[in-house]
């Protein structure tokens, strides 16, 4: 008996962070669909994210779209969905299961990440610490990277380089810029760093695939909601939590009662994320060059 191969079109064109987490749920449509053919219609900048994912069979772009949509059986967009929806973020789950949910598929508290494009480059020391300070949301970023920077050269005396566009405002004091790199490198460069600070975006993702150092921070967000690279499966864990993987989140939020999960902060006294001390950010670096050392 011949059954009928199940044609999926996921469409997700931004952003960097967002393709990424995505393929987890690939992978449980994958799951569902045994008898499946799914294609990824996305931006060109991005395909680099999901070369080499054996759940995926082809790549669009907005250069090579796909000639008609009329060919797939199912066509979803769940990112779009949820930005549509508003108070999406009050409902208590994770993000990645809301949008699995609009995808008719249940990641059962797996948010693992699937990524299988590393390419090896030069390094830029043979021990060194990357930050990366810029997000799409001004209310994500933290404006005390130049004195978080300044308190590692002072104690710690390991170079700092900064990671990110061109567009990113340059930290005082870093040993220099790597800008523009290609998403594949980007993942080499955090895989052989000390740690890898960075803000809830896709440098906290890379380091979630790639089972690495980082210290995350996160302020209008609240990160159990949006964290990725752990899952738990039947109250098993599926990916260990690392003791040298951080998330840091203000201990008050400046007065807010809660996440807001805004762009622009709204709050006279200023964003939330801004009230992480540089020392404690410090301390976890600290403790992940003790571990190291001591392996």
């Amino acid at each position: 008996m011949i059954h009928h191969l199940i044609k999926i079109l996921y469409c997700q064109f931004v952003s960097f962070g967002d393709i990424l987490v995505s393929t987890s749920i690939i992978r449980k449509l994958k799951e569902k669909h045994t008898n499946s053919k799914i294609d990824y219609y996305t931006t060109s900048s991005c395909v680099s994210l999901l070369i080499g994912n054996p759940d995926i069979s082809q790549v669009f772009t907005e250069r090579n779209p796909p000639m008609s949509l009329e060919t797939y059986d199912i066509i979803l967009r769940p990112y779009r969905c949820l930005q549509a929806s508003g108070g999406w973020h009050l409902s208590g789950k994770h993000s990645t299961d809301l949008l699995a949910e609009v995808c008719g598929v249940d990641l059962e508290g797996d948010y693992r990440l699937y990524f299988y494009n590393v390419e090896e480059r030069e390094l830029p020391s043979p021990k060194y610490i990357l930050v990366q300070c810029r997000t799409n949301d001004p209310a994500k970023d933290y404006d005390r990277f130049p004195e978080l920077v300044s308190l590692i050269n002072r104690t710690l005396r390991i170079p700092v380089y900064q990671i990110g566009g061109s567009k990113d405002p340059i930290i005082p004091g870093t040993a220099g810029f790597i800008k523009e790199e290609t998403w594949p490198k980007v993942a080499y460069l955090i895989s052989k760093a000390v740690t890898t600070i960075c803000l809830d975006s896709i440098c906290q993702h890379l380091c979630g695939v790639l089972n690495v150092p980082y210290i995350a921070l996160y302020g209008p967000k609240e990160s159990r909601f949006v964290r990725s690279g752990v899952g738990v499966l039947n109250n098993l864990a599926i990916a260990p939590v690392l003791n040298y993987q951080y998330i840091l989140e203000p201990s008050d939020r400046g007065g807010c009662p809660k996440w807001c999960n805004l762009a622009i902060c709204n709050n006279s006294k200023g964003k939330c994320i801004n009230l992480i001390t540089p020392e404690k950010i410090v301390e976890c670096v600290d403790k992940t060059i003790q571990r190291e050392e001591i392996i």
